[in-house]
């Protein structure tokens, strides 16, 4: 596949991360992280600080008394949580921008992407392969990045690939992508990464996500939980709009991820309990957000 001109050029002139948010991802790759050094990158953000603060203390964690310092707020929120942050502040006009070409309202790729983090993360205990479930979390809030440049091209295609994949004339939604603007949101999503210097595992989970199989066999347990935490998202009810579970499950996922039905159930309703609480503690109750 090769990504037409425009695409290329709305790429490029997308904004870099943060210094903040990249070196995160950094110390959140080294399975040896400390909180210390989460809160010191927290601390040369004053932006990050306040958003960080504001969290913790906000009725969804329900702490009696007012935290006031980064160290104990990161102890609070975790380094996933603090993450999130970082990227939704420096990049909330990928992930809050209105998917159009994919019938979604604004936010809708920023929450699917949150509830997959979520799940990717709790999926990769259980992997078979050494998956470190911090980088799985990471992965899992960027592995639809793609979707944010991809809307603007797709148009009005959205409902013609929901036809045909009904009709069984299209494998599935990415294949329908490729037919209609001949490329899909996981290699548009890769060449932002790479635009954003992300790391080989992201880039791997971002690109194959919907096609683990294909992926690097180092990162193959990796992107499997990725892939599993996407399902998990979109049969929650948070998708991104008209593709929703128009993608394949690859059953191979058995064979990285030794995960019974059993605890599948709990993952899928541990990680529906988190994602509501994140949410309350990012943007309010659902009638704050009103």
């Amino acid at each position: 596949m090769a990504i037409p001109p425009d695409i290329k050029d709305s790429i490029a002139k997308i904004k870099p991360l943060s210094q903040s948010a990249v070196r995160l991802m950094s110390v959140m790759a080294d399975p040896d992280h400390t909180v210390g050094q989460i809160a010191a990158i927290v601390e040369s953000d004053p932006i990050l600080t306040g958003n960080v603060l504001r969290v913790v203390n906000s009725p969804a964690f329900g702490l009696r008394a007012k935290i006031s310092t980064v160290s104990r707020a990161v102890s609070y929120t975790g380094g996933n949580m603090v993450v999130g942050l970082a990227l939704h502040l420096c990049a909330s006009g990928i992930f809050n921008h209105p998917l159009e070409g994919y019938e979604s309202q604004r936010g809708a790729l920023w929450r699917h992407c949150l509830l997959t983090a979520i799940a990717s993360r709790e999926i990769a205990r259980f992997s078979s392969g050494k998956t470190d479930p911090e980088v799985a979390y990471t992965g899992g809030l960027l592995h639809d990045v793609g979707k944010a440049i991809m809307s603007g091209s797709l148009g009005n295609s959205a409902r013609e690939i929901v036809a045909a994949a009904d009709a069984e004339k299209t494998t599935d939604f990415v294949a329908g992508e490729l037919a209609a603007v001949g490329t899909d949101h996981t290699e548009v999503g890769q060449a932002i990464a790479k635009h954003w210097s992300l790391p080989d595992p992201l880039l791997e989970v971002i690109r194959y996500h919907h096609a683990p199989s294909k992926a690097h066999e180092k990162y193959r347990p990796l992107v499997y939980a990725v892939h599993l935490g996407d399902f998990i998202a979109m049969m929650g009810g948070t998708g991104t709009g008209a593709d929703t579970l128009l993608y394949n499950l690859d059953h191979d996922y058995k064979k990285f991820i030794n995960v019974s039905a059993g605890e599948l159930e709990k993952v899928i309703l541990d990680s529906g309990q988190e994602y509501q609480q994140v949410v309350e503690s990012m943007f309010g109750s659902e009638e704050e957000q009103q």
